[in-house]
């Protein structure tokens, strides 16, 4: 998504997501997470708390007079002429999911989870699927067959996998890609398929054949699905800001893409739609030495990695972050974060709100401004805890993998409100301070006492406050100038 708006993809494509998976240390129980948010009185909460069920996919009837809008938690809202024939909502899921395909004559659907599970309804037969197999990569998308009797499912590493009369032309799979595949579409007869990847590659298979793409060439934003002509002479590719690329014979009717100017990453109030478990898994290095070059790596490695699948480029920490407090850790780590994606940075860490954090840590809680700091007055705040190793990986934690599936305690099936809040945490307040004003400030701490069963625990208190600025115990300003960017 590029502008706080996230794109809705169309017909058999998927959206650029990957999906949640279990990630518990071997060495130890895996690290939890909650968050808090909190705007005072007399200001209006922000919509930044409005997540959890995110729009992932929109199917269109045959005869193009409705459509049916699938959400992460399964939910399926009908318009127009397209029937109503269940949801997932009320089902237990093993993942969010990502996105769903109608029947030929449109009296059913198959929604697809990312753990490849999925549920059929109306007409809709079940033919088999990947969940609760064992997946080298996520599930991103699927395709249907023209009779309706049979799909394909998608993974991220370009892995193919059919089901009924699906027939298997060839796949990715174990190839190498410069991206992640993020969607596929069929060919008119069902006899091949595209493959799509985020960098606007195309790969076909079968009968499908190739009519150009955005591979090599640059992107303002992800590519994010793809839709074929009704024909099978031609494809649109589209990215997440809008952005529309038409090959072969499709023609191009316009995009949202420059409508604004793009935007980098994902910025409240919209989120990701799915998690993004570590890749490189850091926890099993980090948990037996936090301070070690391999812990390290395996953090920047796979938080580079999970920015990349949000168009933003590699981490820039200043020289000597090795050296800092883990306090000024948090507070660089989540300043990166926000600037990258072009949000304003917290201008510095507040001695009284640092206590505030350290109080929190130390008892596995939620801090909060209480007391304020000396002089201002809080109009907003977000409290983050966490129990990992250290910054990076908490911060990660607290980014990309805090959604359904997560170790985020306050998000559930039963209780999607709590789910990407740490997130918001980290990212929000731009909205808030654009309306009331203010200054961004901010506290961290990390406690390592024996209660937090060999992690760390961290917290980091975000604050909007007004009056004037007591003097900080460590400013952004710092940071630049030691490299930060």
């Amino acid at each position: 998504a590029a502008g706080g708006a996230t794109v809705v993809v169309l017909s058999v494509v998927a959206p650029a997501t990957v999906a949640p998976s279990a990630h518990l240390a071997s060495a130890a129980t895996a690290p939890g997470e909650r968050g808090a948010r909190v705007v005072a009185a007399p200001v209006p909460v922000s919509t930044d708390l409005a997540y959890g069920t995110t729009a992932t996919h929109l199917s269109v009837t045959p005869d193009g007079r409705g459509y049916w809008i699938a959400d992460t938690s399964g939910g399926v809202h009908t318009f127009g002429d397209a029937g109503y024939f269940g949801s997932a909502a009320t089902l237990p899921l093993n993942g969010p999911v990502i996105a769903m395909t109608a029947t030929p004559d449109g009296a059913g659907y198959w929604l697809l989870g990312s753990d490849g599970g999925i549920f059929s309804f109306g007409d809709a037969q079940f033919y088999g699927s990947m969940g609760g197999r064992p997946l080298n990569k996520p599930v991103v998308g699927m395709a249907a067959v023209p009779g309706g009797g049979g799909y394909w499912e998608v993974a991220s590493d370009g892995g193919i996998f059919s089901f009924g009369d699906a027939q298997f032309y060839g796949s990715m799979g174990g190839h190498p890609l410069n991206q992640p595949i993020v969607g596929m579409a069929a060919t008119p007869d069902g006899r091949g398929y595209w493959e799509v990847a985020s960098d606007g590659g195309i790969f076909s298979f079968g009968d499908a054949r190739f009519y150009g793409s955005m591979g090599g060439h640059p992107l303002n934003a992800p590519i994010v699905g793809m839709a074929t002509v009704p024909g099978g002479g031609g494809y649109w590719e589209v990215a997440a800001d809008g952005g529309i690329f038409s090959f072969g014979d499709a023609q191009f009717y316009g995009s949202m893409g420059g409508a604004a100017p793009p935007s980098p990453g994902i910025v409240p109030p919209a989120n990701p739609m799915v998690d993004l478990s570590p890749d490189p898994n850091f926890l099993d290095a980090c948990y037996q030495d936090a301070a070690s070059d391999a812990c390290a790596n395996q953090e920047v490695e796979a938080t580079n990695a999970a920015r990349a699948a949000e168009g933003i480029g590699p981490l820039q920490l200043p020289t000597d972050f090795a050296a800092l407090s883990p306090a000024e850790q948090l507070f660089v780590v989540t300043d990166v974060e926000r600037v990258d994606r072009g949000l304003p940075p917290f201008v510095g860490l507040d001695a009284t709100l640092d206590s505030d954090a350290a109080a929190a840590a130390a008892v596995n809680a939620d801090p909060s401004p209480a007391p304020a700091p000396p002089g201002m007055s809080v109009i907003a705040w977000g409290g983050n805890w966490a129990e990992n190793a250290n910054a990076l990986g908490a911060s990660y934690y607290w980014l990309y993998d805090d959604g359904l599936g997560s170790s985020n305690l306050d998000c559930s099936p039963a209780s999607p409100a709590g789910c990407w809040g740490h997130r918001d945490n980290e990212l929000g307040l731009a909205g808030d301070q654009a309306s009331y004003g203010g200054t961004l400030v901010m506290g961290a701490a990390e406690d390592t006492g024996p209660n937090h069963g060999g992690w760390a625990s961290l917290t980091e208190l975000t604050v909007l406050a007004s009056g004037p600025l007591p003097p900080l115990v460590y400013t952004w300003a710092q940071a630049v100038a030691a490299g930060a960017g």
